[in-house]
Parts: C-alpha cells; sequence; structure tokens
C-alpha cells in the first residue's frame, strides 16, 4: 500500500490505542515523516472526553499522524467529510450522516468516530469505523451499529483502508490551500443535527436551541430563545424529543 502522504504504514494485530501509540512515536521522533498507525483490535481506544470506545476484532481502527504539525479545528470536520463521501460510495445503499463535531451514522446510529489531539509534537487524527462486527453489546445496541450489521455483508479492511487514506490525502490539498470553507457546504448538506432541536452541554453550561448550520470556522449555529449562538466546542449535546 503506497500513500504519498503517508509513506509509513504500520499494522498492528492488538494494541491499546492506536492515537496513544502514535503520540508515543511523535514524543519519541521515531517517524521524520506522516505516518498511519492501524489496528485489528485496540484492548483501551478512547473517545472523546476519555469515554471508552468499543474496539473489538472486526473494526477498523487507525490514527493519521503529522509530525510537527498543528491544523485549524475543522480538521476534525474535514476528515469526517472525507469518511462520509468514501462509504457513500461504497455503499450506495445506505444513507450516511455527519455528527457534529466527530461521528458517523447511518440508520440513525453511531457507526464511527474520530478523535483529533495535538501538542507541541504534532498532530494525531484517530478514526474508528465498526465494519465487521456481528453484534454490538446489549448496553450500545440502540445506539450503535455496524456495517456488517446494516448490509450482512463483510468487507476487506485493508481495501476500505486504502480507499480513505488516499481519499484523504486528495482532498487534504484542497483543504490546506481553501480550508474548510471548501467542504463545509457538502457537512451541512450530510449533517445529522440539521434543523434539529438540541440541547448542549458544555462544563456546567446549557444551551437548547435549532441547529441552523455548522459555520466556516468549525462552529455548530444555533437559534436560541436569545438569538443566534456560535458553539465551538461542546462535552455532551443531545437531541430534544
Amino acid at each position: 500500500m503506497k500513500i504519498e502522504l503517508f509513506p509509513v504504514i504500520k499494522f498492528y494485530k492488538k494494541i491499546e490505542s492506536t492515537n496513544a501509540l502514535a503520540h508515543q512515536y511523535l514524543e519519541d521522533t521515531t517517524f521524520q515523516s506522516n505516518f498511519v498507525i492501524c489496528a485489528g483490535e485496540q484492548t483501551n481506544g478512547k473517545g472523546r472526553l476519555e469515554r471508552n470506545w468499543y474496539s473489538p476484532v472486526g473494526g477498523l481502527y487507525f490514527t493519521l499522524s503529522f509530525p510537527d504539525q498543528i491544523f485549524p479545528p475543522p480538521i476534525t470536520l474535514f476528515t469526517g467529510v472525507v469518511i462520509h463521501k468514501v462509504l457513500s460510495s461504497i455503499f450506495q445503499e445506505l444513507t450516511f450522516s455527519i455528527k457534529w463535531p466527530n461521528d458517523i451514522f447511518s440508520n440513525g446510529k453511531k457507526l464511527g468516530g474520530i478523535l483529533t489531539s495535538s501538542n507541541k509534537n504534532g498532530t494525531v487524527i484517530g478514526i474508528g469505523i465498526d465494519c465487521n462486527i456481528e453484534k454490538i453489546p446489549d448496553h450500545l445496541k440502540e445506539i450503535a451499529t455496524s456495517l456488517l450489521i446494516e448490509t450482512g455483508q463483510k468487507i476487506s479492511l485493508k481495501k476500505l483502508l486504502k480507499i480513505i487514506l488516499k481519499s484523504f490525502e486528495r482532498d487534504f490539498y484542497l483543504f490546506n490551500e481553501k480550508g474548510f470553507s471548501h467542504f463545509v457546504e457538502y457537512f451541512n448538506n450530510h449533517h445529522y443535527l440539521a434543523y434539529k432541536r438540541v440541547l448542549v452541554y458544555s462544563g456546567e453550561n446549557q444551551i437548547e436551541g435549532i441547529v441552523k448550520a455548522v459555520t466556516e470556522d468549525g462552529a455548530l449555529k444555533l437559534e436560541t430563545a436569545t438569538g443566534l449562538q456560535n458553539i465551538l466546542s461542546a462535552d455532551k449535546i443531545d437531541i430534544v424529543e
């Protein structure tokens, strides 16, 4: 597998976390160029706010790693657009959506997630997609799904990884040149929260409103009782029934 943007791609059968290992490699300057860490299973996968990420055999778990590079916050939303484009092109019978700020949904359930983190050593973008997972645990089955459950068919994880990396590479240069503004219309056209009434939790604050759009700088634009507000980050978002 040759990807110009990622000259180094490392595969592991089972590790604690692709993001954690990527950060370790960045700190140790193990690789001088961009690299990818991919695992067949994670024993300590993490989502946002250190939430556990269920990562059994059958999922696609990988981290894009950029030594000494820092990106604007919408890099996570841009990555969601890339994943959405790839899945929509392969599984045309399914409908996918992107949930601000970092989730991929199908059939109203979470299918994947993205976790970006940066420090002085660089940036890592962790991606997890539930692919060939036959059964979701009871405590997650109401909110999560997999490509196998939705389609009844297994997919080659390495083939999917290659397509995603190639697609990321192609659009990444556009992102660097034009920013998220080039992709924001696509995001809004496929936004899971579009025009839904939501309750946004940020620290001790709660804001209720109707989602109008995601802005070019990656903020969630809410129509609230007191007017329009742009939310740059949130701990949790609930859809108000």
